[in-house]
């Protein structure tokens, strides 16, 4: 028999978590400041830390090269389709390693052929343009960055003693966010469009596939990542609302900060220390047919089925997904490095803002520390 399915409470959880900043007793009752964010693309910078540098091809000839790609209004998907056209490879060719936003600036490397190297330079594009090309002995994969810089301004903040206010608080806000972290919940821009994508997404999981029907394509591949997000920030929001957030159960995954080495609590006390001294944090499950789970009757382990129950998802529907979905634990909160706030002078008819810079590891959304600040 299939659990019950709460949509209302997932679908609150995922598109719209409690702000980290609701829990540290010296913010929970403070509004966050407001504001307008990506009021022009440039107010939404964003440029990608390469995970190690060109090797010049190694001990061989280089079969590929890095280059430097800065683009505007762009997805990361059509500048790729416009740089193919533009040296004359196929798109699937080009390497990239992470997904850059479309309303932004961004700066990422990418790997192009090395038969295509030449081309670069005649590479001409309004909202594309291109940096030094430097050999190397592989395509880029996915994954392979270190970091993402972000640059963020919020305006429409008011002027002169509000928007003197509005710095104040979100100072507090920097101060205590570099502090304790930030819940490491997905985006709204995840699941799509007034969260379209959330539904089909978590039906996904469920829908468990019998032999002779068609293999999995991309799109359900998607689909499943999307509701592995959801049934995440829904994670985070029941620890958070249980008081378990900062409190480490028996069967819990943890993750050393230092090494990302990931391990299972036996010893709750002792871990819970080693959690509280910054050495450790807490992972949260992105469910799959392998994902690496606290043992069965665990509290972990409970907390853990429960959040499936919530979704109507079983054990056998995670088992049915397959290699094309296996799971694996996600960080529960991130600590974002190089944390800055500074004014934002007035530019093309909007107003002074401020300007927010940090660094978050890959696959952390920069709009959830957006939203600690403007609520």
């Amino acid at each position: 028999m299939k659990p019950p399915f709460d949509e209302p409470r997932l679908r609150e959880a995922a598109l719209n978590p409690p702000r980290t900043l609701a829990s540290i007793p010296e913010c929970a009752s403070l509004a966050g400041i407001g504001g307008q964010i990506r009021s022009r693309p440039e107010d939404f910078r964003v440029h990608e830390l390469p995970a190690y540098p060109a090797d010049g091809g190694g001990e061989g000839e280089a079969s590929h090269c890095f280059v430097e790609l800065t683009k505007r209004e762009l997805t990361t998907e059509e500048a790729v389709q416009i740089l193919a056209r533009a040296v004359g490879v196929p798109a699937a060719e080009i390497g990239v390693a992470g997904l850059k936003d479309r309303n932004a600036v961004t700066t990422q490397r990418v790997s192009v052929p090395a038969r295509a190297a030449p081309a670069l330079s005649r590479v001409r594009h309004p909202k594309l343009s291109l940096g030094e090309v430097e050999p190397h002995s592989h395509k880029l994969r996915r994954g392979h960055l270190r970091a993402n810089r972000f640059t963020l301004v919020i305006r429409e903040l008011g002027e002169g003693p509000a928007l003197d206010a509005a710095r104040e608080r979100a100072a507090l806000f920097v101060e205590h966010l570099a502090r304790v972290g930030v819940r490491n919940t997905y985006g709204a821009q995840r699941f799509g469009k007034d969260g379209a994508n959330l539904g089909p997404g978590l039906a996904r999981l469920r829908a468990r596939r019998s032999r002779g029907r068609a293999r999995p394509g991309k799109r359900d591949t998607f689909l499943a990542s999307v509701g592995q997000s959801a049934l995440f920030n829904l994670y985070l929001v029941e620890r958070a609302r249980r008081g378990l957030e900062d409190r480490v159960l028996r069967g819990d995954i943890l993750q050393k900060r230092a090494t990302g080495g990931l391990f299972e609590c036996s010893e709750p006390e002792l871990d819970q220390a080693r959690l509280d001294a910054g050495e450790l944090v807490l992972t949260g499950p992105m469910f799959g047919s392998k994902m690496r789970a606290p043992e069965a009757g665990s509290p972990a382990g409970a907390l853990e089925a429960e959040i499936l129950s919530i979704a109507g998802i079983s054990p056998k529907d995670l088992a049915a997904l397959g290699k094309r979905v296996p799971g694996t634990r996600r960080r529960a909160r991130v600590w974002p490095e190089g944390f800055a706030l500074d004014l934002s002078p007035a530019v093309d008819g909007f107003q002074a803002g401020l300007e927010l810079r940090f660094c978050l590891p890959p696959g952390s959304y920069a709009t959830t520390v957006l939203r600690e600040f403007t609520g």
